[in-house]
């Protein structure tokens, strides 16, 4: 299904702050042929700032106003819970109502990586990361998140891709 999703959001428009590159690689053997792309080079990191600031430190902080500086007007969003969200306006107002259900929120990066794929020429940014919560009620929650979040042309956030997964109970 990611592979798909991947598939029909190709853009072969050059993309702003992309590394430049010749030719696209050639593809590693594989077991399997990738809907998308194995081509991929490292990318801009300031991308991967700009998703760790709007995505996480604004979360954690309580300040999602800042979202319409780096997410696209026509951004879709598929979060975790199996919710596709479509448009900035849509993703500011869940995850202002998302955000409020909670008192405590920590959150920790464990890995963060800006990607060019040389061939379907577009950014991407690769987040894993834990979100240590607090509901309204008091109970404390781990959930480890994985987001897979796509730049534009005009270098905004223009996908997001949303996994997740809460801690085990012993």
């Amino acid at each position: 299904m990611i592979a798909g999703l991947l598939a029909a959001c190709n853009n072969d428009s050059k993309v702003a702050g992309a590394a430049e590159t010749k030719d696209a690689k050639p593809a590693v053997p594989l077991a399997y042929t990738p809907a998308y792309s194995s081509s991929f080079e490292i990318g801009n990191p300031a991308y991967a700032a700009m998703i760790v600031q709007g995505s996480w430190k604004d979360w954690e902080n309580n300040s999602m106003d800042n979202m319409k500086s780096w997410v696209a007007d026509t951004i879709l969003a598929f979060q975790s819970d199996n919710a596709m969200v479509k448009g900035v306006d849509s993703l500011q107002a869940r995850w202002k109502r998302d955000r409020a259900r909670y008192t405590s929120v920590v959150d920790t990066i464990d890995a963060v990586m800006a990607v060019y794929s040389t061939d379907k020429k577009e950014n991407w940014v690769l987040v894993w990361a834990r979100d240590f919560s607090t509901d309204n009620t008091g109970k404390a929650d781990t959930i480890a998140i994985m987001e897979t979040w796509r730049i534009n042309k005009d270098g905004k956030a223009d996908m997001l891709l949303q996994y997740d997964r809460h801690t085990r109970k012993k």
